[in-house]
């Protein structure tokens, strides 16, 4: 094949592009075939001719530029200089692969390395030497894991004196298939391998769409997995922990605390429990809520003991009780749909039992509480998303 069809070929090939991104993996072992033309001093005037070349390659990626590899690529050249006629060259090299231009289709690299050239002949030519190389070409992305490439490189040998210029100067042009070794990368470790990744420098336990970029289900600007009140009202000031302000630090925001600077954990309105809230002839208990979610109330997964933050809510919801006076409570339990429906009924009823038997030893009357588990067939929000199964674990006190 002479040379200008082989650089039509080349043409062809850097028009070519896949529909996945380029990213190579870690590791690659691949096969290679190609051309390769040998200059007068080895093939005399034979060195405008093709000579069909086979060889192997490996590589290791060493950053998202940048990857070692080695090579190993043979040949018989046909020849007429008189006293070598025909020869067979085997080069080794080594070296390093710089992607200069990487498109969402495909990569442009460079390469340059060192290495061996042997070269054996019909006549008296039998040598070994070291040898420079350097090379351009291209690569794109075939199926999840694997590459299409083509490389087009120029070897110089040195140290020869039977040769004139006391070296060999070979080009190859060559297209090869690789593998890749291993499981798909996946560099910024969310799950979606690299190949189809559209963002690539997601923050670690951000969660992810289909294409590898971050969730932000309440439009607060934090991303998911790392928003600590993922249900955030739309609209609303939120700290670099995606939760609104909380002055007091009683968990319940300013929005809705009536006593923002007085700490009051598990209360229904953010205020402490006072035996009388306003001066009056006759001291009037409080009138019971409709219904009291123990916000911040958490268990051990899959378990019923309580989780250590959970106990001076507890403690303020019992106090609430005893201003109640007589009311009497149910304490109802709730899950989310993660387990079976029977698992989740059994687990609720424990839970909400558990809570009862707190109560009760922080004074509240055991005449007057009640326990029920509800399971998950009372969900307050949708069971898909990490942000509803969360308030969807819950324990309320209702008024009987």
């Amino acid at each position: 094949m002479k040379r200008t069809q082989w650089g039509c070929l080349l043409a062809g090939l850097a028009l070519l592009g896949g529909a996945q991104a380029a990213e190579m993996p870690a590791q690659e072992f691949g096969i290679l075939s190609g051309a390769g033309f040998a200059d007068d001093s080895l093939v005399g005037s034979e060195d405008g001719a093709s000579n069909p070349l086979f060889g192997l390659r490996y590589s290791r990626r060493l950053d998202r530029d940048f990857r070692l590899f080695g090579d190993l690529v043979h040949g018989a050249y046909d020849g007429d200089r008189p006293g070598v006629g025909d020869a067979k060259l085997t080069t080794l090299r080594g070296g390093v692969e710089w992607a200069f231009s990487r498109q969402r289709q495909y990569d442009w690299f460079l390469t340059g390395g060192l290495g061996l050239i042997r070269a054996g002949s019909d006549g008296n030519v039998d040598f070994t030497r070291p040898a420079a190389s350097l090379g351009f070409g291209q690569r794109w992305a075939v199926g999840s894991n694997d590459a299409l490439r083509w490389e087009l490189r120029a070897d110089r040998s040195f140290g020869n004196d039977t040769l004139p210029g006391a070296g060999l100067n070979q080009v190859q042009l060559l297209v090869g298939y690789a593998w890749g070794l291993g499981e798909p990368s996946d560099m910024d470790g969310d799950g979606v391998i690299d190949r189809v990744e559209q963002c690539p420098d997601t923050p670690k336990g951000a969660g992810v769409d289909a294409r590898g970029c971050p969730l932000d289900s309440d439009a607060d600007g934090v991303f998911d997995g790392l928003d600590r009140c993922p249900a955030s009202p739309a609209g609303a000031a939120v700290d670099a922990g995606g939760c609104p302000p909380d002055g007091d630090g009683d968990g319940i925001p300013d929005a809705r605390d009536k006593c923002p600077a007085e700490p009051a954990r598990g209360s229904a309105d953010g205020c402490p429990p006072r035996a009388v809230r306003e001066p009056a002839p006759e001291p009037q208990r409080p009138s019971a809520p409709r219904r009291m979610t123990l916000d911040g109330v958490n268990f051990e997964p899959g378990s019923v003991r309580l989780a250590s933050d959970s106990i001076k809510i507890l403690d303020n919801a019992a106090a609430s009780l005893i201003e109640w006076g007589e009311v009497r409570v149910e304490v109802a339990g709730h899950t989310d749909s993660t387990h079976s429906a029977a698992f989740n009924l059994e687990l609720s009823q424990r839970r909400a039992e558990a809570v009862r038997a707190y109560l009760v030893k922080k004074g509240v009357q055991a005449e007057r509480l009640t326990a029920r588990g509800y399971g998950e067939a009372e969900p307050v929000a949708d069971n898909r998303t990490a942000a509803g199964r969360l308030q969807n674990r819950r324990v309320e006190l209702v008024p009987q």
